[in-house]
């Protein structure tokens, strides 16, 4: 399967998150929960990692939503408008994570990095030289990678930032060899591709 039909397919799952309600988010989770155990994927570490932008999400919906206020305290109080906005939000964000991070997951660097240079080569016009952001993707990649296998505390800021400045040096250049392949998209693909952008429209449109 071509990595553009993975990418529509992953942003068709994102327009019906962003269009439904909590009812359909909820039963979208509990498939990604299953697919998940699945393919062998930590979702609550994940969870875990976006736990405080999720609170702020959360109090910021059930706080500045009007409605019929829950009157806890004299001059702040949620709303229950807010706390099913709140509550659905949540679920929206959980799934879109979680759906693009499973993706990445499943997807060998190869692949990904020619899914992105598929999306950034039609913005040649604009001055974006697409192979060196795919080649700056793959050096970022390979340091989170080491990071993660050596078990470090935190991040070195300062080395990620060297090396993606100095991505096109000669050294690293000796070092690291990428080859980027631009496979053409078959007729199976095409045709998986306007059905996916099809339904999609289709649901979101008109029902």
């Amino acid at each position: 399967m071509h990595a553009l039909v993975k990418l529509i397919g992953i942003l068709c799952a994102l327009l019906f998150i962003n269009k439904y309600n909590f009812n359909f988010n909820l039963f979208l989770f509990f498939f990604i929960c299953i697919t998940s155990w699945f393919i062998k994927f930590s979702l609550p570490k994940l969870i875990l990692r976006i736990k405080f932008f999720l609170i702020i999400t959360f109090l910021l919906y059930v706080f500045n939503t009007p409605g019929e206020y829950i009157v806890l305290w004299p001059y702040l109080s949620p709303s229950y408008d807010g706390l099913i906005l709140g509550g659905t939000q949540i679920m929206r964000l959980v799934n879109s994570v979680a759906m693009i991070t499973m993706m990445i997951s499943i997807m060998s660097y190869q692949t990904l990095i020619e899914t992105f240079y598929l999306i950034f080569k039609p913005l040649r016009i604009l001055g974006i030289d697409a192979k060196s952001f795919s080649v700056r993707l793959y050096l970022t990649m390979k340091y989170v990678k080491s990071f993660q296998s050596k078990q470090k505390l935190r991040f070195n800021f300062k080395d990620l930032s060297s090396l993606l400045l100095n991505s096109n040096d000669k050294l690293h250049m000796k070092c690291i060899y990428i080859k980027i392949k631009e496979v053409k998209v078959s007729r199976l693909s095409k045709s998986m591709i306007f059905l996916m952008i099809s339904i999609t429209f289709f649901f979101i449109f008109y029902l």
